[in-house]
Formats: C-alpha cells, structure tokens, sequence
C-alpha cells in the first residue's frame, strides 16, 4: 500500500481494492480485466509483495463464498505477479 497512510486510510484502501478486484473477476474478460487491475495498483506504487497478500485474501473471500472459477483466476493473475508464466503476460 502507498506509504504515509493512517489505520482508517489503510482499512477503508483495502475495501476498496478489494471492490476492485471483485468488479474485475466478476466483468466479461475476468482475467485480463484482474490483471489490468493489478498492473494499474503497480503503477500507483503498491509493491508485488503488497498485491500479492491483497490477492490471496481476496483468493480466501472466494474460495469461502464457494466461487471456485473466480479463485482459480486469482491464482493465475498471481502467477503473472509472481513471473509464473509466458513473458507477455508478466505484470
């Protein structure tokens, strides 16, 4: 998360990331929109290690909710995170 932000700037930042990331898995093109997503989270300085741990809480929401094809799209956007794939597809 950008550095410099206080408790509630930090708790109501990750509601809103993870709004994000809902609103993307859940668009017609959920993996591409989730990796734009994550690319644009980059730009605006949250390190990989930041988005990662964003990711996998948001992997756990999902995969408590039962919505196993939104996990599995979770995964893979982390693997591009991670370097975990094809060049053109590394975020």
């Amino acid at each position: 998360m950008p550095v410099g932000l206080g408790g509630e700037n930090i708790m109501r930042t990750e509601v809103q990331i993870e709004a994000q990331f809902n609103e993307a898995v859940r668009s017609a093109n959920p993996l591409l929109e989730l990796r734009e997503t994550v690319r644009s989270l980059l730009d605006q300085d949250w390190t990989r290690e930041e988005l990662l741990a964003d990711l996998e809480q948001f992997r756990d929401v999902l995969r408590e909710a039962g919505r196993d094809e939104d996990e599995d799209i979770v995964l893979e956007v982390m693997d591009f995170l991670a370097g975990w794939c094809s060049p053109h597809m590394k975020v």
